[in-house]
C-alpha cells in the first residue's frame, strides 16, 4: 500500500507533550499521527521512498507537503514504532532522509 500524500495547509495539526518536549501531531480520517521527520522539498523523493518502505510494513504512514518542506507522519496506533522513534527524537527538521531511514528501519 502506498502512503497518502496530503497538503499540509489543509490538515488538522496539533501539538502534544511527550518525552519532555512538544511534538507535532496530525488528525486525519479518525487517525492520529506524529511528525517523524521533515525535509526540504528538494529531498522529497527520498522521504517518499522511506514512507513507501514503512507503508509496506503496515506502519500507517502519511506524507504531507508544504511550500518549502515535506513531512513523514507515522500513526500513533503503531505503538512500537511511535514510542521508539519519539523517545529517540527522530523528528529533525531538514534531516537527511537516508540516515533517518536506517534508524527507522531498525525499529521495525
Amino acid at each position: 500500500m502506498l502512503p497518502q500524500i496530503l497538503l499540509e495547509s489543509q490538515l488538522n495539526l496539533f501539538k502534544f507533550w511527550f518525552n519532555g518536549r512538544v511534538q507535532d501531531g496530525l488528525h486525519h480520517r479518525n487517525e492520529l499521527y506524529y511528525r517523524a521527520q521533515t525535509v526540504k522539498t528538494d529531498q522529497r523523493s527520498r522521504l517518499y521512498q522511506t514512507a513507501c518502505r514503512l507503508a509496506e510494513r503496515q506502519a500507517g504512514i502519511v506524507v504531507s507537503t508544504a511550500d518549502n518542506h515535506c513531512s513523514l507522519w507515522i500513526s500513533l496506533r503503531n505503538q512500537k514504532l511511535a514510542v521508539t522513534s519519539l523517545q529517540q527524537s527522530v523528528y529533525q527538521p531538514s534531516a537527511d532522509v537516508s540516515s533517518e531511514a536506517s534508524k527507522t528501519s531498525d525499529f521495525l
